[in-house]
């Protein structure tokens, strides 16, 4: 009869019990990578921005944006999340695509940081450490994934020219292509200059 070293989990004290049953809990893994939030805009076109531009991501009534008068056709209008109140962005439109939103009660919105512009430079006070957003209405959020930089490569098939200024790259994963695009770029959009926040 063979006596055995290790002793049963049965003769442990609880916490060395569950380290033994869970041994990735105690000793986690480094994950390395960044992380991204899958956007679907349209059933063939899926991409992703930068976890860190992103505060948070909602699901709110369409009659809580409140459509303003001649602003561009990519800005729904204003809404308001934790106290912050910021522009509503169409981002299908704002990235020139065809696409129209379907007639729904809600809005999947990406509320991102956005970089200050010249035109409201001047209304923050330095002193003040008020943060930026623009909520990015997209048909779809799906997922986030974790995104290693040498996996983000130059785009191996043509992209329209309108997704130029935001493109980081693209990504395959489980064979479908994923463009990732600059939340950054995003929330610094040209067309969004004439638009105060």
């Amino acid at each position: 009869m063979q006596i055995s070293s290790t002793p049963s989990t049965q003769t442990l004290k609880t916490a060395n019990r569950l380290q033994q049953l869970l041994p990735d809990v105690f000793n986690p893994k480094t994950v390395g990578g960044e992380q991204f939030l899958r956007v679907q805009l349209t059933p063939d076109l899926t991409i992703a921005l930068a976890l860190s531009w992103v505060e948070e991501s909602l699901l709110i009534p369409t009659q809580l944006v409140t459509p303003m008068p001649n602003m561009p056709s990519s800005v729904l209008g204003l809404m308001s999340s934790k106290d912050q109140v910021f522009w509503a962005i169409n981002l299908a439109q704002l990235l020139e695509l065809p696409i129209v939103l379907e007639p729904s009660q809600s809005y999947e919105v990406v509320v991102i940081r956005a970089l200050p512009t010249d035109s409201n430079i001047e209304r923050l006070d330095a002193s003040t450490d008020e943060e930026l957003y623009l909520g990015l209405v997209v048909p779809k959020i799906r997922s986030s994934v974790r995104l290693l930089q040498e996996d983000i490569i130059s785009p191996v098939d043509e992209v329209d020219a309108s997704f130029h200024p935001y493109l980081s790259g693209q990504v395959v994963i489980d064979d479908e292509v994923i463009l990732v695009l600059s939340a950054e770029a995003i929330g610094a959009a040209r067309s969004l200059t004439s638009v105060e926040f």
